[in-house]
């Protein structure tokens, strides 16, 4: 009887320990499972990061400190020979907020280019209005289908119905942005040094921006735009924060405390020079006075037209000033492509 009791106690003590075993066993698996949980949700946050990253701004911290851009960190640097894809942004265009010198906040429009980096181009408003008044020539020139093609019966060059057709082969981003006191109905108050300060901010935000090569910028303005996009277009070639290629003004007036020919003299005097281009009609006297003030600027004339700023981007003009835009960022960027 008691041999019988202690094989059914043996047998239980069996059972009981495969039982133990079985559980742990269970116990492992679910452990392991909840392990690669976690390393998932662990994983996670870095991909959304750096997808996020992509669209924010390059580390520049040896950058001169004057202007200051929102910014989000750059991924820590890849191990040499790691081949890593390089992100193309969106066509969509993205605000963006920087800061002059002064400590001005300003606020921009990025439309990125189709490759990255890519060359980029910043329009500078006249102060008649703010950056809306580029906004359909930055999609034309971006050239990724962000145009749509309508007529616009207050404001010709607002009128993308009778842009050409984009020739460049050239992938562009393109950068906007308000003077300060600026807004869609003119410029509250005349702020030359101030605007100057502004265009400077706009460049190196402009630099900064992720998917833009900071060797590559060009500048575009219209009257205190057309001055503001030279003389910052020459700052920042003395900076150090990289290379302006060219500038294109129409009806610059010298309006920025600056010379406009004193100032196309030190872009042709750079090696290579950059190319200035500067539209005017012969009633504008501070116009005429300004771009014939230097034999090297590419100068054309559109005879006696009342026409200032960015009324000479018209449908009927010849040449068609677009298509000398494009042409100007042809012969700036050139064979830095």
């Amino acid at each position: 009887m008691v041999a019988m009791k202690n094989k059914l106690w043996g047998r239980r003590r069996i059972y009981l320990l495969l039982i133990v075993l079985l559980l742990f066993s269970l116990i492992l698996l679910v452990l392991d499972y909840l392990g690669r949980i976690d390393l998932v949700f662990k994983a996670g946050p870095t991909i959304i990061a750096t997808e996020v990253q992509s669209f924010g701004f390059e580390d520049n911290s040896s950058a001169t400190p004057l202007p200051q851009i929102s910014s989000t960190p750059s991924p820590s640097a890849t191990p040499t020979g790691t081949a890593t894809a390089v992100a193309i942004l969106p066509p969509e265009p993205t605000r963006i907020q920087f800061q002059a010198q002064d400590g001005r906040q300003l606020s921009g429009t990025y439309f990125p280019g189709s490759e990255n980096p890519s060359p980029v181009i910043v329009l500078m408003h006249w102060a008649r209005g703010d950056q809306s008044e580029w906004e359909p020539i930055a999609s034309w020139l971006q050239g990724r289908g962000m145009l749509v093609r309508q007529p616009d019966y207050n404001d010709s060059w607002k009128s993308s119905d009778w842009y050409p057709e984009r020739s460049l082969d050239i992938p562009l981003g393109v950068f906007t942005f308000d003077f300060r006191n600026c807004q869609q109905d003119g410029c509250q108050a005349y702020k030359p040094a101030e605007w100057l300060l502004d265009a400077q901010a706009a460049l190196q935000a402009a630099a900064q921006l992720q998917g833009v090569d900071p060797d590559r910028i060009l500048t575009a303005g219209a009257s205190i735009g057309g001055d503001a996009a030279l003389d910052a277009c020459t700052w920042f070639n003395q900076s150090g924060l990289g290379t302006c290629l060219g500038s294109f003004a129409l009806s610059p007036g010298s309006f920025l405390t600056e010379s406009f020919p004193a100032q196309a003299s030190v872009l042709y005097s750079q090696v290579p020079d950059a190319p200035v281009y500067c539209l005017y009609g012969l009633r504008d006297d501070a116009s005429v006075e300004t771009c014939e003030g230097n034999p090297d600027v590419q100068k054309v004339n559109y005879g006696y037209v009342e026409r200032h700023g960015m009324e000479l981007l018209q449908p009927n003009l010849d040449p068609d000033p677009l298509i000398l835009l494009e042409d100007f960022i042809r012969s700036a960027v050139g064979d830095l492509l």
